[in-house]
């Protein structure tokens, strides 16, 4: 590509923008602009999103892919893929179902003046039916691990870890995984149902009862406007209500407490004693901090009383997900996340009967991954982004382009460079040579063919390394760099 079909708009300082905010990096550099409030992407910021999209498709090699027409938010856009693998999936032969598209999603409702939350947000879908959720979750780490930035795993969701990030994460789960302690079991072997006055909180049926939080489960009930919901934790624990939704599939903000007059009309019992058992709502979230094999305390559905002696399995069953708040929060991003479908598709199976398969849905947020890339990768002087990421592998750069020897040394090695497949861009423009290696190095062009008045040329490096170079050797010089 010559420079002049790239539209190249790098920035100078600004000594009043802060130049550690990745934001600035990235405008600085021409790779995104903000017009009106929005984010747009310049002709050089696509061709890196296009880097980025092409690396993360090689680490979809069993991946077939699919389009769906329209825009769409991210729950509709579930429920397509949700679709299309119910109707595509005929029998067992079909399994496992692994497909992956590329949309615009709209996240939120509203517009974020931040280039990390716009409103729209290119991703890559995934959808793998007859797989499970972990190994989606190992292969989203793989694409991260290729592209070269760290991130974690919590709770379904992808994260990269920065300081500016306004997504929360806890990293390492802290769910009880040890063996029971003294306190921890009931001896009671039985249901027993306690009457328990006015006692409405968790501090207060403690007291009374003589037992820890930890025995005890918290039943929170919600709605959506639409369907009800009730989600349980451990009586020391608070619901985590942005992971609820996510779990849920649901809108953001969409998720309410329900209101004094729900609860009594779908508990029969005042605020303070809703429980698990015998509970009628559309869907129950456990937090995976419960334990299937401990006996608790909780609401019994009747006012002034509570049950003692509850097993999961026995009296109560639910979806097992990581819901609690937890004390130590990370800040971050969301690049991506696994969930697993909560209606499952049926397939027939090699003896003719049917089977229920979960449909795992992920997305990678591409969007956010080059602005985490741009993060993880830049310096003191730009961006050193790893060769096969980078716009460009080289840059040719002619010293005086009123010298006919140069211009002609430089259009002929353009065109030997790109004839042998090489990423490269032609630099003929007229500013000095000190501006236009600003640029190579806000943009991150890690190789510079340097082309002087009487066309003699070399290759210096982004660390201003020197080699002597030829027409003859030249390509093979450029590719040993890209390799190392």
């Amino acid at each position: 590509m010559k420079i002049k079909e790239l539209l190249l708009r790098t920035m100078k300082p600004d000594q009043t923008r802060d130049h550690n905010n990745i934001e600035s990096v990235v405008e600085r550099a021409g790779f995104l602009k903000r017009i009106d409030g929005r984010a747009c992407y310049t002709t050089l910021g696509l061709i890196l999103r296009k880097r980025i999209e092409m690396a993360v498709e090689e680490c979809l090699n069993e991946f077939s892919e699919v389009a769906i027409s329209g825009k769409k938010d991210l729950l509709s856009y579930n429920q397509s893929l949700h679709e299309y693998n119910r109707t595509f999936s005929a029998s067992y032969k079909d399994i496992p179902l692994k497909i992956y598209t590329k949309e615009e999603i709209e996240f939120r409702n509203n517009q974020y003046e931040s280039f990390w939350k716009t409103k729209s947000q290119n991703v890559i879908g995934l959808s793998v039916l007859g797989m499970e959720q972990s190994s989606v979750q190992e292969l989203m780490m793989s694409v991260m691990k290729k592209l070269g930035i760290v991130c974690e795993m919590d709770r379904g969701g992808c994260y990269y870890r920065t300081l500016g990030g306004q997504d929360h994460f806890y990293g390492e789960s802290e769910e009880n995984k040890g063996e029971l302690s003294e306190t921890g079991t009931l001896n009671a072997n039985d249901l027993i149902k306690v009457h328990t006055p006015a006692i409405r909180t968790i501090d207060d049926l403690c007291r009374f009862l003589k037992v820890s939080p930890e025995q005890v489960i918290k039943t929170m009930l919600y709605t959506d406007g639409s369907s009800k919901y009730a989600v349980l934790v451990e009586g020391h624990r608070d619901v985590d209500m942005e992971a609820v939704t996510r779990v849920l599939g649901i809108k953001e903000d969409s998720l309410r407490v329900l209101s004094p007059e729900l609860v009594k009309e779908l508990t029969g019992a005042e605020v303070g004693f809703a429980g698990p058992k015998d509970l009628k709502v559309d869907r129950i979230i456990i937090d995976s901090g419960i334990r299937k094999d401990r006996q608790y305390i909780a609401g019994a559905n009747s006012t002034d009383h509570h049950l003692k002696g509850l097993t999961y399995g026995r009296h109560f069953t639910g979806d097992f997900h990581s819901v609690a708040l937890r004390e130590q929060a990370f800040d971050g991003w969301l690049v991506g996340e696994v969930r697993i479908h909560p209606e499952k598709i049926r397939v027939q199976s090699l003896k003719g009967d049917f089977e229920y398969h979960s449909l795992s849905l992920g997305y990678i947020n591409i969007d956010r991954i080059l602005l985490a890339m741009a993060e993880h990768y830049r310096d003191d002087i730009g961006s050193d982004f790893p060769q096969d990421i980078s716009s460009f592998q080289a840059v040719v750069a002619v010293v005086d382009p009123r010298s006919e020897k140069g211009t002609e040394m430089g259009e002929k090695l353009y065109a030997l460079l790109k004839s042998e497949g090489i990423r490269v861009l032609y630099d003929d423009r007229k500013d000095r040579i000190g501006s236009k290696f600003y640029d190579y190095d806000l943009i991150g062009i890690p190789q510079r063919i340097i082309v002087g008045k009487d066309a003699a040329f070399d290759i210096k490096d982004r660390n201003g390394a020197i080699t002597e170079a030829s027409l003859n050797n030249i390509v093979e010089i450029i590719r040993s760099k890209v390799i190392e």
